[in-house]
């Protein structure tokens, strides 16, 4: 899933698809920031000759730069999937964590922050009947994609003859 669409089987059909939210970068940014006051304290309380300064601001450049890279990978290879049948997730720098779960046998729960409330972010928790349990911070319209897995799972008929969703959701 980390290469683009993910693998969906014929006939599965995607319900919602979500990646991170921008706040992922929150951490490269403030250490770009520091980086870049630190590079201006030191250029304009020092007397340096302009050829150092300049050698002071790339590098700074060059190490906030340097300092996005994982957040933009992360960025790149996470992904969250619903589809009518399952949930389907990848995530880490190099997508190497995935997770494909039937939607009958798990349970989704949005867990905003106090940003997340205001900018439609949460870490997602993904736990199945089997005790695998993951969670992926910072995911986009996650409150979204966790009504979507309570409400896409595979339904039964109670003994009322109420149409009942055997997904469930950790949310109140």
């Amino acid at each position: 899933m980390s290469s683009g669409e993910p693998t969906v089987a014929p006939g599965e059909r995607i319900v919602i698809q979500a990646g991170l939210h921008p706040m992922a970068f929150a951490g490269a940014v403030g250490m770009a920031l520091f980086i870049g006051l630190w590079a201006a304290l030191l250029i304009l309380h020092n007397d340096l000759p302009l050829r150092t300064e300049i050698g002071i601001v790339v590098g700074a450049l060059l190490l906030a730069l340097l300092g996005a890279v994982p957040s933009w990978l992360r960025w790149r290879n996470t992904q969250v999937v619903v589809t009518d049948r399952r949930i389907l997730a990848t995530a880490g720098v190099r997508g190497q964590y995935g997770l494909e779960v039937p939607l009958a046998d798990v349970t989704v729960r949005a867990e905003p922050g106090m940003t997340g409330r205001l900018l439609d972010h949460a870490t997602l928790s993904i736990a199945s009947r089997d005790g695998q349990s993951w969670a992926i911070g910072h995911i986009a319209r996650a409150n979204a994609v966790a009504d979507a897995a309570r409400t896409s799972g595979v339904r039964r008929r109670a003994p009322g003859g109420e149409v009942v969703s055997r997904a469930r959701n950790g949310r109140e």
